[in-house]
Parts: C-alpha cells; sequence; structure tokens
C-alpha cells in the first residue's frame, strides 16, 4: 500500500517540484498540503500551492498555515522582512522564487480549516501512522507539537528539508527554512519523533542542469515541461551566485527529501546525530549545531543528518517519476 504522506511546503520553485514528484510517485498517498510563511507570505505560498494543483488536476486538499514565525518575530530587527510581501522581494530570490509561480492562475481555494488544526485533526483520529514532508520552515508542525503532543504517536517520520553543516544560505551559519522559525525545528527535534535532515550540504550536490531540463521537456507531458520551466527559471537565478554559476544549473532542495522517501539510498553517508538549533537571536541564529564529538557522554542522536547525496540517482529518480505526468 501507498504511503501516507502530508507535504508542508512554503511554494516556490523547488516546492512545486516536490508537490508534482510526491502526487506522481505510486509509493505516495499525498492525503493533504499545508502551505506556510517562508519563500513568501503565506497568501502566496497557498496561491502557489493551488496553482500546481489545478497543473496536476489533483484533488488533494491545499490547507493555508501560519502567517508567521512561532515566535522570532516578535523580537525587534531579529528577522527582518518576514513574511516577504508580494513585491517586496529583489536580487537572486525575487529571480529564483517570483512571487507567483510560472503557471496558470487558478480559481481552486483552499480549505476552511486552518492547517495547525486540520494536522492535530488527522494525526488524531489516523488509523495508521503518517510521515511529515516539511520542506519550509516547521512553524505549523511545532505549532501542532506544542499544542497537542498526542499526535507525536501517530507520526511514522519526519522528512525535512532545512539545515546546513558545511554548507549554509541565508547568514553564514543558517539555512533559510531553520533560520525563518528556528524555535519550531527545535521542537521537533525534541520531540521524540523519527526525523531525518536533508540539509544544504545533500541537495548542493543534486544541482540539476539545463540539460537535465531539456531532457524533462523532452517527455513531452505536463509534468516534465512545468519542471523544466522551474529548473531554468532557477538556473538563471543562480547564475547571479558565485558558488553555482559554473554548473549552468541549480540545486532543487525540496524534491529530494521526496525522492529520499522513495529511496533513501539517494542520501549518502547520512548519520545520526544530535541536533540542537541556536534560537539566542545572535550571530549564529538559525544554525544546525551537530555533536560530532568523539566522546561517550555527547548526547544521544535525535535525527538523521545526511551529509551527501547522489546527484545522478536523484536526477534519474526525477525524470522516471516525472514521465508518469
Amino acid at each position: 500500500m501507498p504511503r501516507k504522506v502530508i507535504l508542508d511546503v512554503d511554494t516556490g520553485t523547488d516546492d512545486a517540484v516536490a508537490i508534482i514528484t510526491a502526487l506522481l510517485a505510486p509509493e505516495l498517498e499525498v492525503i493533504g498540503i499545508c502551505s506556510v510563511n517562508g519563500n513568501r507570505e503565506v497568501k502566496l505560498t497557498t496561491d502557489n500551492t493551488l496553482r500546481v494543483k489545478a497543473l496536476m488536476g489533483s484533488d488533494v486538499p491545499v490547507y493555508r498555515g501560519c502567517e508567521y514565525p512561532m515566535v522570532a518575530t516578535l523580537t525587534p530587527g531579529r528577522k527582518p522582512g518576514i513574511p516577504h510581501r508580494e513585491g517586496e522581494m529583489t536580487g537572486v530570490r525575487s529571480l529564483v522564487h517570483g512571487d507567483h509561480l510560472p503557471l496558470p492562475e487558478t480559481d481552486l481555494k483552499e480549505e476552511p480549516e486552518p492547517a495547525v488544526t486540520w494536522l492535530i485533526d488527522t494525526l488524531l483520529h489516523a488509523e495508521e501512522k503518517i510521515t511529515l514532508i516539511p520542506v519550509g520552515p516547521l512553524t505549523n508542525i511545532g505549532m501542532a507539537i506544542r499544542a497537542d503532543p498526542r499526535i507525536v504517536e501517530h507520526i511514522e517520520e519526519i522528512m525535512i528539508m532545512g539545515g546546513g553543516y558545511l554548507v549554509n544560505n541565508t547568514t553564514p551559519m543558517a539555512e533559510y527554512n531553520v533560520w525563518v522559525d528556528p524555535e519550531s525545528l527545535e521542537v521537533v527535534l525534541q520531540s521524540g519523533c523519527k526525523v531525518t535532515l536533508v540539509p544544504l550540504d545533500a541537495t548542493h550536490e543534486c544541482y540539476l542542469t539545463v540539460e537535465d531540463a531539456a531532457d524533462l521537456r523532452a517527455l513531452g507531458n505536463k509534468a516534465g515541461d512545468a519542471v523544466a520551466t522551474l529548473i531554468e527559471q532557477r538556473t538563471k537565478g543562480y547564475s547571479m551566485d558565485a558558488d553555482m554559476k559554473a554548473y549552468q544549473g541549480a540545486p532543487i532542495h525540496d524534491a529530494l527529501a521526496v525522492c529520499a522517501l522513495l529511496d533513501p539510498t539517494v542520501l549518502t553517508d547520512v548519520r545520526p546525530v544530535c541536533c540542537h538549533v541556536d534560537i539566542s537571536g545572535g550571530y549564529a541564529d538559525g544554525q544546525t549545531c551537530l555533536d560530532l564529538r568523539a566522546r561517550v557522554d555527547k548526547e544521544e542522536p535525535n535525527c538523521f543528518f545526511a551529509f551527501h547525496a547522489d546527484r545522478d540517482k536523484f536526477a534519474a529518480m526525477l525524470k522516471n517519476i516525472l514521465a508518469r505526468g
């Protein structure tokens, strides 16, 4: 039987690829998609999620989630520009995502129930355990666990795209999803759930190129064409990044988390570690701090952390899955 999953997304370009991949994978049954503030304000991430749903002709319900991080924006100056309102983004991030996905507008609407409420109700009444795939800030899931910790018993695994060890992006020490809402990831890491982190160290190794985009467009279907366009858009944005320019491509971060559920061997050098998040508000705010000491008295592992990934396997998986669309 397919594995029941819930996607939690701040839909920009790579989230869209993750959603399309999950909807097409026969091994997964997507029972709901929750939006959250992240790449853009939740109004925009919800609209973008609905555009993907319309493209795929899916009947999976979409639930609007939290508009603000758990607590991080309460301190003046700590999270400048969060949420990113329509028309406010500039620079590389405006090119990589844009306010609206390059997909047709839709009159589809989100469900009336808030995402956090739906998560709690769905998990508490689930007949079998459900896997969560959050690929944006962890606000919805952290809030749900805080509101009703009983849901932890009904979660099979939480496969997270977020964090970084040697690779970060928003600050020298922090990856974007974690930086936006550090407290929510710390709640998840302390929950006792099985947690796997797919960080930038792994996702940056799984870049896709303009040649990969051409292969996807050659599939001749709506999924391949849409993902090819998204890869090309990301490549244009990343071409302004000195570290990525030489690749003529861009990492598709969030789709790697979905692929890791389908075939865990796409992640390599996955280690059980103890990870905590810096929530100090200082220079390291949002850092995923790993305890890699060779000591007998170090903290017990609370997650699995992927230090590397297999680009060729990832690209092949995406092409095989998208051929179904």
